[in-house]
């Protein structure tokens, strides 16, 4: 990277290394949305009914243990912080 102060056209090197940045930005956000998108893909549509209903209750068993994680988080939270605990001096 040259540096800017020392060019005769201070302002015009600046538009320039801006545009060059920006173009960089640009490319970078592209190829960060490809991957991205490659990343998150569903899973393919099954055609058996059988590998339907089995992925259904895979979701629910999955969502029902998300729900009671969460629940006994909250509780031991509570447990912790939730009362006002006296002090006897």
């Amino acid at each position: 990277m040259t540096d800017i102060s020392s060019q005769p056209d201070v302002l015009k090197a600046l538009q320039e290394r801006k545009l060059q940045i920006k173009k960089e930005l640009n490319a970078s956000k592209i190829q960060l949305k490809g991957k991205v998108q490659n990343f998150i893909t569903p899973p393919p549509e099954s055609h058996s009914k059988t590998a339907r209903i089995s992925r259904l209750v895979s979701n629910g068993i999955a969502i029902y243990e998300g729900i009671r994680l969460g629940a006994s988080f909250i509780s031991a939270f509570r447990s912790l912080f939730g009362s006002k605990k006296r002090h006897r001096y």
